[in-house]
Protein backbone atom coordinates (compact mmCIF):
# COMPACT_ATOMS: atom_id res chain seq x y z
CA UNK A 1 0.00 0.00 0.00
CA UNK A 2 1.46 3.26 -1.11
CA UNK A 3 0.57 7.05 -0.25
CA UNK A 4 -0.33 9.47 -2.30
CA UNK A 5 -0.82 12.92 -1.89
CA UNK A 6 -3.56 14.75 -4.40
CA UNK A 7 -5.30 18.16 -5.20
CA UNK A 8 -8.70 18.03 -5.96
CA UNK A 9 -11.75 20.02 -6.22
CA UNK A 10 -14.75 19.29 -4.16
CA UNK A 11 -18.46 19.45 -5.76
CA UNK A 12 -18.33 23.27 -4.72
CA UNK A 13 -15.15 23.66 -6.88
CA UNK A 14 -13.66 24.32 -3.27
CA UNK A 15 -9.43 23.65 -3.65
CA UNK A 16 -8.94 20.69 -1.15
CA UNK A 17 -5.40 18.51 -0.55
CA UNK A 18 -4.34 15.50 1.48
CA UNK A 19 -3.15 12.03 1.50
CA UNK A 20 -4.87 8.74 0.81
CA UNK A 21 -3.56 4.84 0.97
CA UNK A 22 -4.07 3.19 -2.15
CA UNK A 23 -2.58 0.36 -4.20
CA UNK A 24 -2.07 2.68 -7.34
CA UNK A 25 -2.41 5.79 -8.57
CA UNK A 26 -5.62 5.08 -10.65
CA UNK A 27 -7.20 3.58 -7.41
CA UNK A 28 -5.88 6.11 -5.98
CA UNK A 29 -7.77 8.40 -8.15
CA UNK A 30 -11.39 6.44 -7.90
CA UNK A 31 -11.07 6.44 -4.29
CA UNK A 32 -11.29 10.36 -4.38
CA UNK A 33 -14.09 9.78 -7.15
CA UNK A 34 -16.00 7.67 -4.68
CA UNK A 35 -15.78 10.56 -1.89
CA UNK A 36 -16.58 13.48 -4.10
CA UNK A 37 -13.59 14.94 -5.51
CA UNK A 38 -12.28 16.35 -8.94
CA UNK A 39 -8.87 14.69 -8.73
CA UNK A 40 -6.25 17.67 -9.81
CA UNK A 41 -3.17 15.98 -9.42
CA UNK A 42 -2.30 13.16 -7.45
CA UNK A 43 1.54 11.69 -6.80
CA UNK A 44 2.95 9.38 -5.11
CA UNK A 45 4.77 10.85 -1.77
CA UNK A 46 7.68 9.12 0.25
CA UNK A 47 7.11 7.68 3.75
CA UNK A 48 9.17 8.59 6.08
CA UNK A 49 8.74 5.68 8.28
CA UNK A 50 11.45 4.07 7.72
CA UNK A 51 15.14 5.82 8.72
CA UNK A 52 15.58 8.69 10.04
CA UNK A 53 12.57 10.14 10.78
CA UNK A 54 11.62 13.90 11.88
CA UNK A 55 8.25 12.28 13.24
CA UNK A 56 8.60 14.63 16.09
CA UNK A 57 8.40 17.62 14.35
CA UNK A 58 5.27 16.85 13.16
CA UNK A 59 1.89 18.33 15.10
CA UNK A 60 0.87 15.99 17.39
CA UNK A 61 -3.39 14.98 18.27
CA UNK A 62 -4.44 16.60 21.30
CA UNK A 63 -6.72 15.35 23.84
CA UNK A 64 -8.65 18.49 23.15
CA UNK A 65 -8.67 17.59 18.93
CA UNK A 66 -10.25 14.24 19.82
CA UNK A 67 -12.94 16.41 22.22
CA UNK A 68 -13.75 18.85 19.75
CA UNK A 69 -14.26 16.23 16.42
CA UNK A 70 -16.23 13.83 19.05
CA UNK A 71 -18.75 16.20 19.44
CA UNK A 72 -19.22 17.77 15.95
CA UNK A 73 -19.17 14.59 14.63
CA UNK A 74 -22.60 13.51 16.96
CA UNK A 75 -23.93 16.68 16.57
CA UNK A 76 -23.79 16.10 12.57
CA UNK A 77 -25.01 12.55 13.19
CA UNK A 78 -27.90 12.85 15.33
CA UNK A 79 -28.67 16.03 12.33
CA UNK A 80 -28.93 13.11 9.97
CA UNK A 81 -26.11 13.50 8.11
CA UNK A 82 -24.41 10.64 7.33
CA UNK A 83 -21.41 9.51 8.49
CA UNK A 84 -18.75 9.52 5.78
CA UNK A 85 -19.98 13.38 5.04
CA UNK A 86 -19.76 14.25 8.30
CA UNK A 87 -16.11 12.63 8.68
CA UNK A 88 -14.95 14.15 5.64
CA UNK A 89 -16.76 17.61 6.08
CA UNK A 90 -14.64 17.80 9.66
CA UNK A 91 -11.64 16.46 7.78
CA UNK A 92 -11.64 19.78 5.35
CA UNK A 93 -12.29 22.35 8.29
CA UNK A 94 -9.61 20.13 10.44
CA UNK A 95 -6.85 22.82 11.24
CA UNK A 96 -4.42 20.23 13.09
CA UNK A 97 -2.85 19.04 9.75
CA UNK A 98 -1.76 15.11 10.74
CA UNK A 99 -5.24 14.47 12.52
CA UNK A 100 -6.36 15.97 9.04
CA UNK A 101 -4.66 13.16 7.11
CA UNK A 102 -5.68 10.48 9.42
CA UNK A 103 -9.26 11.51 9.10
CA UNK A 104 -9.18 11.74 5.24
CA UNK A 105 -7.34 7.89 5.63
CA UNK A 106 -10.08 6.70 7.80
CA UNK A 107 -12.57 8.60 5.80
CA UNK A 108 -11.39 6.44 2.49
CA UNK A 109 -11.21 3.80 4.23
CA UNK A 110 -15.28 4.07 4.79
CA UNK A 111 -15.52 4.63 1.29
CA UNK A 112 -14.43 1.34 0.88
CA UNK A 113 -16.53 -0.54 2.77
CA UNK A 114 -14.75 -0.39 6.03
CA UNK A 115 -16.68 -0.25 9.21
CA UNK A 116 -16.28 3.32 11.35
CA UNK A 117 -14.42 0.85 14.13
CA UNK A 118 -11.65 -1.00 11.66
CA UNK A 119 -10.78 2.12 9.94
CA UNK A 120 -10.45 3.90 13.47
CA UNK A 121 -7.99 0.81 14.78
CA UNK A 122 -5.87 1.27 12.02
CA UNK A 123 -4.47 4.19 13.84
CA UNK A 124 -3.71 3.04 17.50
CA UNK A 125 -1.67 6.08 18.19
CA UNK A 126 -4.36 8.14 18.11
CA UNK A 127 -7.67 6.36 18.94
CA UNK A 128 -7.32 4.16 22.23
CA UNK A 129 -8.59 0.53 22.30
CA UNK A 130 -11.57 2.22 24.36
CA UNK A 131 -12.43 4.50 21.80
CA UNK A 132 -12.42 1.64 19.58
CA UNK A 133 -14.27 -0.90 21.15
CA UNK A 134 -16.95 1.93 21.89
CA UNK A 135 -17.51 2.93 18.64
CA UNK A 136 -17.85 -0.64 17.91
CA UNK A 137 -20.53 -0.98 20.30
CA UNK A 138 -22.10 1.86 19.12
CA UNK A 139 -22.39 0.74 15.58
CA UNK A 140 -23.72 -2.53 16.57
CA UNK A 141 -26.69 -0.97 18.96
CA UNK A 142 -27.35 2.12 16.50
CA UNK A 143 -26.40 4.65 18.75
CA UNK A 144 -23.39 6.16 17.89
CA UNK A 145 -24.13 9.80 18.17
CA UNK A 146 -24.45 9.08 22.24
CA UNK A 147 -21.16 6.64 22.48
CA UNK A 148 -19.56 9.49 21.08
CA UNK A 149 -21.05 12.08 23.14
CA UNK A 150 -19.85 9.55 26.30
CA UNK A 151 -16.43 9.36 24.62
CA UNK A 152 -15.92 13.34 24.37
CA UNK A 153 -16.65 13.09 28.60
CA UNK A 154 -14.41 11.06 29.22
CA UNK A 155 -11.83 12.80 27.59
CA UNK A 156 -12.78 16.32 29.07
CA UNK A 157 -13.14 14.34 32.57
CA UNK A 158 -9.07 13.34 31.97
CA UNK A 159 -8.25 16.66 30.78
CA UNK A 160 -9.83 18.35 33.66
CA UNK A 161 -7.84 16.23 36.06
CA UNK A 162 -4.67 16.57 34.27
CA UNK A 163 -5.26 20.27 34.42
CA UNK A 164 -6.07 20.19 38.11
CA UNK A 165 -2.52 18.32 39.19
CA UNK A 166 -0.45 20.24 37.07
CA UNK A 167 -1.88 23.79 38.90
CA UNK A 168 -1.48 22.09 42.01
CA UNK A 169 1.84 21.03 41.76
CA UNK A 170 3.09 24.06 39.73
CA UNK A 171 4.38 25.86 43.47
CA UNK A 172 6.42 22.70 44.31
CA UNK A 173 8.30 22.27 41.67
CA UNK A 174 8.87 26.51 40.85
CA UNK A 175 10.20 25.83 44.49
CA UNK A 176 12.89 22.42 44.09
CA UNK A 177 13.78 24.14 40.55
CA UNK A 178 14.85 27.27 42.59
CA UNK A 179 16.75 25.98 45.45
CA UNK A 180 18.25 23.42 42.83
CA UNK A 181 19.81 26.41 40.60
CA UNK A 182 20.85 28.06 44.00
CA UNK A 183 22.94 25.00 45.12
CA UNK A 184 24.66 25.30 41.77
CA UNK A 185 24.91 28.54 41.75
CA UNK A 186 26.32 28.48 45.06
CA UNK A 187 28.76 25.27 44.42
CA UNK A 188 30.07 27.43 41.41
CA UNK A 189 30.50 31.06 42.39
CA UNK A 190 30.24 31.45 46.45
CA UNK A 191 31.52 28.52 47.82
CA UNK A 192 35.05 28.19 46.10
CA UNK A 193 36.15 31.25 47.58
CA UNK A 194 35.64 30.19 51.24
CA UNK A 195 37.47 27.24 50.37
CA UNK A 196 40.23 28.93 49.23
CA UNK A 197 40.50 30.62 52.28
CA UNK A 198 40.07 27.59 54.21
CA UNK A 199 42.77 25.17 52.72
CA UNK A 200 45.35 28.15 53.07
CA UNK A 201 45.24 28.18 57.06
CA UNK A 202 46.30 25.02 59.44
CA UNK A 203 42.92 24.42 61.18
CA UNK A 204 41.05 21.25 61.93
CA UNK A 205 37.30 21.76 59.68
CA UNK A 206 34.49 20.63 61.34
CA UNK A 207 32.68 17.61 59.34
CA UNK A 208 30.22 19.59 57.54
CA UNK A 209 32.84 21.79 55.76
CA UNK A 210 34.94 18.67 55.04
CA UNK A 211 31.64 17.36 53.23
CA UNK A 212 31.28 20.64 51.26
CA UNK A 213 35.31 20.78 50.28
CA UNK A 214 34.32 17.53 48.64
CA UNK A 215 31.25 17.73 46.83
CA UNK A 216 32.89 21.50 45.81
CA UNK A 217 35.80 19.43 44.31
CA UNK A 218 33.94 16.98 42.95
CA UNK A 219 31.93 18.99 41.21
CA UNK A 220 34.17 21.12 40.11
CA UNK A 221 36.61 18.79 38.67
CA UNK A 222 34.08 15.62 37.58
CA UNK A 223 31.08 17.59 36.66
CA UNK A 224 30.89 15.53 33.21
CA UNK A 225 30.77 12.08 35.12
CA UNK A 226 28.06 13.66 37.51
CA UNK A 227 26.13 15.01 34.12
CA UNK A 228 27.06 11.62 31.69
CA UNK A 229 26.31 9.69 35.06
CA UNK A 230 22.87 11.38 35.55
CA UNK A 231 22.09 11.15 31.63
CA UNK A 232 23.07 7.26 31.98
CA UNK A 233 20.84 6.35 34.59
CA UNK A 234 18.08 8.29 33.02
CA UNK A 235 18.10 6.63 30.29
CA UNK A 236 18.98 3.16 31.89
CA UNK A 237 15.62 3.76 34.15
CA UNK A 238 13.48 4.90 31.39
CA UNK A 239 14.68 1.58 29.27
CA UNK A 240 13.83 -0.18 32.54
CA UNK A 241 10.22 1.39 32.78
CA UNK A 242 9.35 0.11 29.74
CA UNK A 243 9.64 -3.98 30.58
CA UNK A 244 6.53 -4.81 31.97
CA UNK A 245 8.49 -5.84 35.64
CA UNK A 246 10.07 -2.10 35.51
CA UNK A 247 6.58 -0.72 35.02
CA UNK A 248 5.05 -2.52 37.75
CA UNK A 249 7.60 -1.42 40.14
CA UNK A 250 7.28 2.40 39.15
CA UNK A 251 3.26 1.82 39.25
CA UNK A 252 3.38 0.15 42.64
CA UNK A 253 5.69 2.90 43.93
CA UNK A 254 3.72 5.61 42.99
CA UNK A 255 0.72 3.91 44.46
CA UNK A 256 2.93 4.29 47.72
CA UNK A 257 4.28 7.64 47.42
CA UNK A 258 3.36 9.76 50.62
CA UNK A 259 1.20 12.79 49.68
CA UNK A 260 0.70 11.32 45.64
CA UNK A 261 0.01 8.14 45.70
CA UNK A 262 -3.33 8.61 47.29
CA UNK A 263 -4.22 10.39 44.82
CA UNK A 264 -2.99 8.61 42.29
CA UNK A 265 -5.02 5.18 42.96
CA UNK A 266 -7.91 7.41 43.34
CA UNK A 267 -7.69 8.75 39.87
CA UNK A 268 -7.29 5.63 38.47
CA UNK A 269 -10.44 3.77 40.21
CA UNK A 270 -12.50 7.00 39.38
CA UNK A 271 -11.10 6.19 35.27
CA UNK A 272 -12.72 2.35 36.14
CA UNK A 273 -15.62 3.43 37.48
CA UNK A 274 -16.81 6.05 35.13
CA UNK A 275 -15.12 3.77 32.03
CA UNK A 276 -17.00 0.71 33.11
CA UNK A 277 -20.27 2.79 33.74
CA UNK A 278 -20.10 4.18 29.88
CA UNK A 279 -19.00 0.72 28.41
CA UNK A 280 -22.14 -1.06 30.32
CA UNK A 281 -24.63 1.52 28.70
CA UNK A 282 -23.03 1.00 25.36
CA UNK A 283 -24.06 -2.92 25.45
CA UNK A 284 -20.83 -4.74 25.86
CA UNK A 285 -21.06 -8.10 28.06
CA UNK A 286 -19.59 -7.21 31.97
CA UNK A 287 -16.22 -9.49 30.69
CA UNK A 288 -15.63 -7.29 27.87
CA UNK A 289 -16.34 -4.18 29.82
CA UNK A 290 -13.93 -5.47 32.44
CA UNK A 291 -11.00 -6.46 29.99
CA UNK A 292 -11.73 -3.34 27.83
CA UNK A 293 -11.45 -1.54 31.81
CA UNK A 294 -8.25 -3.56 32.64
CA UNK A 295 -6.24 -2.10 29.62
CA UNK A 296 -7.49 1.47 30.28
CA UNK A 297 -6.48 2.01 33.59
CA UNK A 298 -3.11 3.13 33.31
CA UNK A 299 -1.46 1.47 36.20
CA UNK A 300 -0.50 -2.24 36.10
CA UNK A 301 -0.91 -3.43 39.88
CA UNK A 302 -4.79 -1.83 39.68
CA UNK A 303 -5.09 -3.41 35.91
CA UNK A 304 -4.23 -6.77 37.58
CA UNK A 305 -6.94 -6.04 40.42
CA UNK A 306 -9.73 -5.59 37.71
CA UNK A 307 -8.42 -8.54 35.71
CA UNK A 308 -8.87 -10.58 39.01
CA UNK A 309 -12.17 -8.99 39.01
CA UNK A 310 -12.99 -10.47 35.50
CA UNK A 311 -12.02 -13.63 36.60
CA UNK A 312 -14.15 -13.56 39.52
CA UNK A 313 -17.02 -12.97 37.73
CA UNK A 314 -16.38 -15.86 34.83
CA UNK A 315 -16.28 -18.21 37.92
CA UNK A 316 -19.73 -16.77 38.67
CA UNK A 317 -18.56 -14.45 41.82
CA UNK A 318 -20.41 -11.05 41.94
CA UNK A 319 -18.46 -7.69 41.83
CA UNK A 320 -18.74 -6.51 44.57
CA UNK A 321 -17.36 -10.23 46.72
CA UNK A 322 -14.30 -10.11 44.34
CA UNK A 323 -13.81 -6.51 45.21
CA UNK A 324 -13.37 -7.12 48.84
CA UNK A 325 -9.77 -9.62 48.07
CA UNK A 326 -8.63 -6.31 47.07
CA UNK A 327 -7.30 -3.55 49.61
CA UNK A 328 -7.65 -1.15 47.06
CA UNK A 329 -11.19 -0.77 47.11
CA UNK A 330 -12.76 1.14 50.24
CA UNK A 331 -15.98 -0.71 52.53
CA UNK A 332 -18.00 2.18 51.27
CA UNK A 333 -17.16 1.55 47.85
CA UNK A 334 -17.60 -1.99 47.84
CA UNK A 335 -21.42 -1.65 49.92
CA UNK A 336 -22.28 0.61 47.06
CA UNK A 337 -21.49 -1.68 44.12
CA UNK A 338 -23.07 -4.68 46.46
CA UNK A 339 -26.62 -2.15 46.30
CA UNK A 340 -25.71 -1.62 42.83
CA UNK A 341 -25.83 -5.48 41.68
CA UNK A 342 -28.91 -6.11 43.87
CA UNK A 343 -31.08 -3.58 42.66
CA UNK A 344 -30.10 -4.34 39.14
CA UNK A 345 -29.10 -0.43 39.02
CA UNK A 346 -24.91 -0.82 38.56
CA UNK A 347 -24.64 1.64 35.93
CA UNK A 348 -25.91 4.11 38.14
CA UNK A 349 -24.22 3.09 41.33
CA UNK A 350 -20.62 3.13 39.22
CA UNK A 351 -21.02 6.78 38.31
CA UNK A 352 -21.90 7.58 41.91
CA UNK A 353 -18.68 5.94 42.95
CA UNK A 354 -16.95 7.60 40.13
CA UNK A 355 -18.19 10.62 41.34
CA UNK A 356 -17.30 9.98 44.97
CA UNK A 357 -13.73 9.39 44.02
CA UNK A 358 -13.60 12.49 41.91
CA UNK A 359 -14.76 14.31 44.91
CA UNK A 360 -12.08 12.85 47.22
CA UNK A 361 -9.61 13.68 44.32
CA UNK A 362 -10.32 16.86 43.91
CA UNK A 363 -10.02 17.42 48.18
CA UNK A 364 -6.70 15.96 47.86
CA UNK A 365 -5.79 18.25 45.02
CA UNK A 366 -6.75 21.32 46.87
CA UNK A 367 -4.31 20.16 49.64
CA UNK A 368 -1.59 19.23 47.92
CA UNK A 369 0.20 22.33 48.68
CA UNK A 370 -0.37 22.43 52.54
CA UNK A 371 0.67 18.58 52.72
CA UNK A 372 3.75 19.76 50.56
CA UNK A 373 5.01 23.09 52.20
CA UNK A 374 5.79 21.58 55.51
CA UNK A 375 8.31 18.69 53.91
CA UNK A 376 9.66 21.78 51.59
CA UNK A 377 10.37 23.74 54.49
CA UNK A 378 12.30 20.73 56.28
CA UNK A 379 14.43 20.42 53.35
CA UNK A 380 15.29 24.07 52.51
CA UNK A 381 16.04 24.12 56.47
CA UNK A 382 18.23 21.60 56.46
CA UNK A 383 19.85 22.60 53.70
CA UNK A 384 20.53 26.00 55.35
CA UNK A 385 21.66 24.77 58.64
CA UNK A 386 24.33 22.35 56.56
CA UNK A 387 25.72 25.34 54.63
CA UNK A 388 25.95 27.55 57.50
CA UNK A 389 27.83 25.30 59.45
CA UNK A 390 29.55 24.36 56.20
CA UNK A 391 30.85 28.20 56.33
CA UNK A 392 30.41 30.02 59.48
CA UNK A 393 31.72 27.52 61.84
CA UNK A 394 35.15 27.03 60.18
CA UNK A 395 34.87 31.89 60.15
CA UNK A 396 34.34 31.46 63.72
CA UNK A 397 37.63 29.43 64.17
CA UNK A 398 39.35 31.86 62.19
CA UNK A 399 37.86 34.85 64.35
CA UNK A 400 39.30 33.01 67.19
CA UNK A 401 42.09 31.94 66.05
CA UNK A 402 43.00 35.97 64.58
CA UNK A 403 42.21 36.87 68.71
CA UNK A 404 44.65 34.64 69.70
CA UNK A 405 47.79 35.94 67.19
CA UNK A 406 46.63 39.33 68.01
Amino acid sequence: MSVFKYEARDRFGKAVAGVLDAPEVGIARIRLGEMGYIPVRVEEGKVREKGLSISFLKQKVTDKDIIVFNRQLATLFSAGIPLLSGIQGLAEQMQNKTFKGILVKVAAEIQTGASFSDALAKHPKVFSGLYINMIKAGEASGTLDNILERLASLAEHAAETKAKIKAATRYPKIVVSAMLIAILILMKFVVPNFMSIFTQVDLELPLATRMLITANHIFTNYWYVLFGGTGCLFFAFKAYTKTYRGRRQLDLIKLKVPVFGPIFLKIAMSVFTRTMSTLNRSGLSILENLKICSEVVENIPISEVIVDLREGVQRGESVAATMKKSSFFTPMVIQMMSAGEESGELDNMLVKVSEYYDMEVDYSIKNIASLIEPILLAFLGAAVLFLMLAIFLPMWDLVKLAERGG
